[in-house]
């Protein structure tokens, strides 16, 4: 029986319908609330969540954001530097205007707009990513999404530039909980960049960001799905994002996770055509009193697909980091191949960190494998450093900045790469408030 406290006071007593909203989206906001008010919020005993708990959200008083707020004078802090992209900015999860000079056939828009005015536009892919009864959380923002960000591009077209989507979190005056609904649609054959700030105004009161993102890759698109995690201190940061990838066709993923109090980003992975392929790479910095999710499910749903998991973390005193990840081979997913790797660096005694890297496999033509290796820093290479004449502070950030590295360079060469390098290496300064320079 779901505890009382479960429930904490998030999801009203029944859902409230925008104007004009459609039947379907009435449906969608009550099946959501029926299964959040039947489950309540995730605890360590779901499976899923055994590692991160959601009970400090019951002692905050949060109230939800009425969309009220604007833009304040957070000065991009945090945020990735890309002057060339095309830059949408969101407050709260609602969009501050949408970019102009688009490309033929790229249409990027505000959520609460489209549901008003061409919400048949949206029925054929808003809600179908997850089955509710697995993500309670999912739930709740069904019941309670506002607005968001709807980018569709049409079959052939290429997004010239990336696409940059700065989520500013503003709390100046009470704990909020807020719901984003994004989505994302490439027509068969389409190409794009999608890059993601999530970021924390100076001075918020603690917040919940319960966001959800629904993608959909047709045959033969290429999809490049690349976010920055740099919350405040008191920001909680919850994150489901669904994509279903058609036959011959991409869906490319990298996170990198440096700020926020708590951080569980869940993507589950559609490979729903021959020849579809996803590469998911993450790096993550955790530091004292940080805690860091990252939950992935790579469905391998028909014959001849692709998948690799990639992820790296360090975690400093006091910090702790979660590696979930799973492939799932169905009966009928002959010839899939599926490859996970997770590696973490522990930096103090009282650092942690869990893993639990899953295969279930049907098929019996496979190629999969997964790997998880938890450790210190390398004696002999810290030895190797100092011996001539790096100091030891100096040497440790070295050797963590490359252990980063490295996984950074899944990023597209150029300002895209710089921008995530230049992230890291704020978030070591930050760390140890030295700077190792070339």
């Amino acid at each position: 029986m779901t505890e009382t406290l479960d429930l904490i006071p998030l999801a009203p007593d029944e859902v409230t319908l925008g104007v004009n909203e459609p039947a379907w989206l009435a449906d969608l906001r009550r099946a959501g609330l029926s299964v959040y008010r039947g489950q309540g919020l995730p605890t360590v005993r779901v499976e899923a969540w055994k590692y991160t708990s959601l009970a400090g959200l019951r002692k905050i008083d949060h109230v939800r954001d009425d969309g009220t707020l604007g833009l304040s004078d957070w000065g991009g802090r945090g945020a990735l530097d890309l002057p060339d992209a095309h830059t949408v900015t969101l407050v709260n999860g609602r969009p501050v205007g949408v970019p102009d000079a688009l490309p033929v056939g790229v249409r990027v828009a505000s959520l609460a707009h489209l549901l008003e005015t061409e919400p048949d536009l949206l029925t054929p892919y808003l809600g179908r990513g997850a089955d509710l009864s697995d993500t309670p959380m999912g739930a709740l923002n069904a019941a309670l999404m506002a607005d968001g960000l709807v980018v569709l591009v049409a079959p052939g077209v290429a997004l010239d530039r990336p696409l940059h989507m700065i989520s500013v979190t503003e709390a100046p005056d009470h704990a909020r909980h807020i719901h984003p609904r994004h989505l994302v649609v490439l027509g068969a054959g389409a190409d794009a960049t999608l890059v993601e700030s999530r970021v924390t105004a100076p001075g918020a009161a603690p917040t919940l960001t319960n966001m959800v993102t629904d993608m959909v890759v047709g045959e033969r698109a290429r999809l490049r799905h690349l976010s920055l995690a740099n919350g405040g201190a008191e920001a909680v940061d919850l994150g489901l994002t669904t994509v279903t990838v058609g036959a011959e066709a991409a869906y490319d993923a990298f996170t990198l996770t440096l700020g926020g109090r708590l951080v569980r980003h869940e993507g589950c992975v559609r490979l729903a055509g021959a020849g579809a392929e996803t590469r998911l790479r993450g790096a993550y910095g955790v530091r004292e009193a940080q805690h860091v999710d990252t939950t992935l499910r790579v469905d391998h749903a028909v014959a001849d697909t692709t998948s690799d998991q990639v992820f790296k973390g360090v975690v400093d005193a006091g910090g702790r980091g979660v590696f979930q990840g799973k492939t799932l081979v169905r009966r009928d997913a002959q010839r899939s191949d599926g490859g996970q790797l997770h590696k973490a660096l522990v930096l103090s005694r009282d650092a942690e960190v869990y893993t639990k890297p899953e295969l279930e496999i049907y098929a019996d033509d496979v190629k999969c494998g997964h790997g998880a290796t938890v450790g210190e820093l390398d004696a002999d290479q810290l030895f190797y450093l100092m011996a001539r004449g790096i100091t030891e502070a100096d040497a440790r950030a070295l050797l963590v900045e490359a252990f980063l590295d490295d996984v950074v360079e899944a990023v597209p060469e150029g300002a895209l790469r710089d921008a995530f390098l230049d992230a890291v290496r704020a978030w070591q300064a930050r760390r140890h408030a030295v700077t190792w320079q070339a």
